[in-house]
């Protein structure tokens, strides 16, 4: 693969784009990416399937969103689909379950990435700088370089989260870490997600169960369309 010139951007700018470069070329993201997400689809569908003939469901659905919105993964979209699949008519009650459990969870991962990060006075914590004394080419320079990108990318990078396979608390505690502004980022959460779920809702009440294999099948497309834009999206910034 053809290699960047790096010498007409700042430091910053050159260390952030070295570490994203050498993540997506030097461990193959894009197979592993598909790869993954082939072994996790087929085994959360599985156990969701056992898991929605219980009583409680709605319960386990708030409590997953709620989970990975602030401090453990799920493949939520797996889980949504499953349910809601099973039981077409309740899709849109499904959709709003998840937002609900992704905004009030997402308040947590909020709270979780700005106590960790920052003091209520606004100066840095013993872990921030803990990170910025021991991790190689990030400063306290680099992190306001950084946030200045979230605040001027914040929504954007939100509206992403739609289709890329990240938790959501990554976003959450992200949020919160570059002191995002937290009624736009919860305006934000419950825009997006909450449009994402409708949309599964209206595909899953209007095509039934052609909407799994066809997620399936479609996942390299998918992984190749996240990658090119979050590509432009960091292009775009360093203009």
């Amino acid at each position: 693969m053809r290699q960047i010139n790096f010498n007409d951007l700042s430091e910053n700018r050159c260390q952030t784009l070295l570490i994203f470069y050498n993540f997506v070329t030097e461990t193959h993201l894009l197979k592993s990416l598909h790869t993954r997400m082939n072994r996790e689809l087929n085994r959360t569908y599985i156990w969701t399937k056992k898991l929605a003939k219980s009583r409680y469901i709605l319960l386990f659905i708030f409590l997953f969103f709620f989970l990975d919105s602030c401090v453990f993964p799920f493949p939520t979209t797996v889980i949504f689909i499953t349910v809601s699949l099973l039981h077409p008519v309740r899709s849109y009650h499904n959709a709003g379950i998840a937002t609900l459990g992704m905004v009030t969870g997402s308040f947590l991962g909020y709270a979780i990435g700005h106590n960790l990060w920052l003091l209520p006075n606004g100066n840095f914590t013993q872990l921030a700088l803990y990170f910025f004394h021991h991790t190689p080419g990030f400063t306290d320079l680099t992190y306001h370089y950084i946030q200045e990108l979230f605040v001027k990318w914040g929504y954007s990078i939100l509206a992403l989260s739609v289709i890329l396979p990240v938790p959501y608390q990554f976003y959450s505690i992200t949020a919160g870490v570059f002191d995002f502004n937290l009624l736009a980022f919860t305006f934000a959460t419950l825009l997006f997600q909450g449009l994402r779920f409708l949309i599964f809702a209206w595909l899953i009440t209007t095509f039934g169960e052609a909407v799994l294999p066809s997620l399936q099948k479609n996942l390299k497309i998918i992984g190749i369309i996240c990658i090119c834009v979050i590509l432009i999206m960091f292009i775009l910034s360093l203009l």
